[in-house]
């Protein structure tokens, strides 16, 4: 028995997992030959499946940035999975993160952190929600149609800030999910050059040519590459958040690799702006830029950054140069007051204010534009596309949920731009706010031509901004105390 028990004692912790690897591989073989390649791929795969649960669960920083990555894919995956309830997996990965939040109070026993929740953005979030939440009662409403958007329009903006105030309370979680979002943008600029290079898969061309997507993306000026985004609108907007994003954040850097790359990335992302094709995506840059410009406040930045946008102006508004390039004719088109799908626009806030005149809340959430036909076919509000985020706002909330909506956006761009003007202390969190408080701003406007806001995964992405935002004088006390620390240390040794 003994001698057994020593035999066990000497074999090394490699030999184990080698025996272990070697079975599994036998059981992987055995499944291939006997149950077919599907299961065995199943199998093979379960190790992997394994270890990312384990990783995700055990921290709920990890939960909150795979919630964070999937939002990114989503739409493009119901590209290839028609049935993929979009809605549904975002709402299970936010279980999820709550679940680890919940698993780490149990068996860590840690606080939740649920003070941290208590902050500016979730107070505002939350008065939107309870508004939108009695809706419900608005007598225009249809409880099916309130029902299916109230996350999006009302719920979301309230939990994910709330996820983010508690799983972010580090400042290195907040510089990890910039650089994720740096290379999720890269993949998104990939993708585009793929369909703009090598072609469109036989998914895309089905979505394209079979359930009418040609119809506003192979026009008469060229193709829009929509890269996995739901449409070149939401690609190109996003694309300008990122661009101004990273550019600003790039200028605060000083580790000269970390900057280039950051450079890198706002390129590629302009790039990937102008092959959409989405003459509102400029708004994004240009009105983010004059933002950054303003928030710099140093005079030679705002002159020279000044001087280049009234040299763009002049180039796409008063120049044909470049009108043979239909990246160039699309953005100059932006510019043209004429423009068919402007008028028709305007034509239609016209019919609506009419109709709305006596609607001071609104048709009810659900029912704005042309997925209302689905619960009233027949009436009026159904017939007129919103074309903007700020004109669904104003349909199905009126005039009252409007300027609700409007002074939380202002007080959020009110708020960055005081930290960043004379709160914040530390200049790459500065930077930093800077960049996402332009960004943020640029897609603002930006919705006003698009329902931006709304739309996977750029309105997750904003959420978690405009909550960093309100979070970033936090980072900056702890930063402060750190230095002073560190400081002090170095006098006493």
């Amino acid at each position: 028995m003994h001698k057994i028990e020593n035999i066990f004692k000497n074999i090394s912790y490699q030999t184990y997992l080698h025996l272990l690897v070697c079975l599994l591989a036998l059981c992987i073989g055995y499944i291939f030959a006997r149950k077919g390649m599907m299961y065995g791929i199943i199998f093979s795969l379960l190790p992997l499946i394994l270890y990312v649960f384990i990783w995700v669960v055990t921290k709920p920083f990890n939960a909150f940035l795979m919630m964070f990555v999937v939002n990114y894919f989503i739409m493009g995956v119901m590209r290839y999975v028609p049935s993929l309830p979009a809605g549904v997996i975002l709402d299970g990965m936010i279980a999820f993160t709550i679940f680890t939040l919940l698993l780490k109070k149990v068996i860590q026993r840690e606080s939740i952190g649920f003070k941290r929740a208590f902050n500016g953005i979730t107070i505002l979030f939350l008065i939107w929600a309870i508004f939108c939440l009695f809706e419900i009662a608005n007598p225009e409403s249809s409880v099916l149609a309130w029902l299916r958007s109230v996350r999006g329009i009302a719920l979301y903006p309230f939990i994910i800030s709330v996820l983010t105030s508690i799983v972010l309370h580090k400042y290195e979680y907040v510089k990890k999910i910039i650089a994720v979002l740096s290379v999720l943008t890269l993949c998104a600029v990939l993708k585009a050059l793929i369909q703009k290079y090598v072609g469109f898969d036989q998914w895309e061309n089905y979505w394209l040519f079979v359930q009418g997507g040609a119809v506003t993306h192979v026009i008469w000026s060229g193709v829009r590459y929509f890269s996995f985004y739901s449409d070149a609108g939401n690609f190109g907007a996003s694309m300008g958040f990122a661009a101004i994003v990273f550019l600003v954040i790039s200028f605060y850097y000083k580790n000269q690799k970390i900057k280039i790359f950051y450079i890198f990335v706002a390129i590629a992302a302009t790039y990937g702006m102008m092959i959409s094709g989405t003459r509102g995506a400029l708004a994004v840059p240009i009105t983010g830029g004059i933002l950054y410009l303003i928030l710099s406040k140093k005079i030679k930045i705002l002159l020279v950054g000044l001087i280049l946008l009234a040299g763009t102006f002049i180039f796409l508004n008063f120049t044909t140069i470049g009108q043979g390039v239909p990246e160039i004719r699309r953005m100059r088109s932006a510019f043209n007051k004429d423009d068919a799908s402007l008028v028709v626009r305007l034509e239609n806030q016209k019919k609506l204010r009419e109709i709305m005149s006596d609607m001071p809340l609104g048709t009810g959430i659900g029912l704005g534009g042309g997925k209302a036909k689905e619960f009233k076919p027949d009436a009026a509000l159904s017939q007129i596309p919103t074309d903007s985020w700020f004109v669904l706002i104003w349909v199905e909330t009126g005039i009252v949920g409007l300027i609700l909506h409007i002074f939380i956006l202002i007080t959020i761009l009110l708020v960055g731009s005081y930290n960043v003007l004379f709160r914040l202390k530390d200049q790459h969190l500065k930077g930093i706010c800077a960049g996402i408080t332009s960004g943020v701003f640029g897609i603002m406007v930006a919705s006003y031509g698009n329902e931006i806001l709304g739309q996977l995964p750029i309105c997750v992405i904003i959420y978690v901004s405009q909550t960093f935002i309100f979070l970033s004088p936090r980072y900056d006390k702890y930063l402060i105390a750190e230095r002073k620390e560190r400081a002090d240390k170095q006098i006493l040794n």
